[in-house]
């Protein structure tokens, strides 16, 4: 049976029952990737500064900070709907923006994941809070969001651990009317 995938970063299919598992990565619940694109991504991360704009490179740490650190379960069709959505020029949202404001609702606000439904709707609202907060630590303490980007490089230097999932075959209960007696 074959399991066709998408990899996030070149967005090219492949089977991933029929590919070894060596070149190809899961990251989350739904997130392929190429072995080598997910190696050269990484690696392209390590040389960001934090004058970046990039809006891949900010999205996937957006899904790495959700997923790994608040351990939310993410609704991909929807992240993806209002990350486009709020990157829209008129709306005047850097992505690097909306990853600090993400960071801000559940860092500083302790914003509840289940109410997020899987998405990041609460950047609307928390959007210039979050800027206002975000210059006022760096205008107290400067160099603050250089150490955050800092982190993140070095979250994604560290090496990528595998977990296997074995599954179980419990043997089933098998009921039969014959050994219920009536009255």
């Amino acid at each position: 049976m074959s399991h066709v995938v998408k990899c996030r970063l070149c967005k090219e299919q492949f089977d991933r029952d029929k590919l070894p598992k060596e070149n190809w990565i899961l990251v989350g619940q739904r997130s392929y990737y190429h072995s080598s694109c997910y190696n050269e991504w990484v690696k392209a991360k390590q040389t960001v500064t934090s004058n970046v704009t990039d809006e891949e490179f900010w999205r996937e740490s957006l899904v790495d900070y959700l997923y790994r650190d608040i351990k939310m379960t993410i609704n991909f069709t929807k992240l993806d709907s209002q990350w486009k959505n709020f990157t829209k020029p008129e709306k005047k949202m850097t992505p690097k923006g909306i990853y600090f404001a993400v960071r801000y609702y559940y860092d500083v606000l302790k914003g509840s994941p289940e109410k997020a439904q899987g998405g990041i709707g609460i950047v609307l609202s928390v959007y210039n809070d979050s800027a206002q907060y975000w210059v006022d630590l760096e205008n107290k303490k400067a160099g603050t969001l250089d150490a955050i980007v800092e982190q993140i490089r070095q979250r994604e230097a560290r090496p990528v651990q595998y977990i296997q999932r074995t599954k179980q075959n419990k043997p089933k209960t098998k009921y039969s009317l014959d050994n219920i007696e009536g009255e």
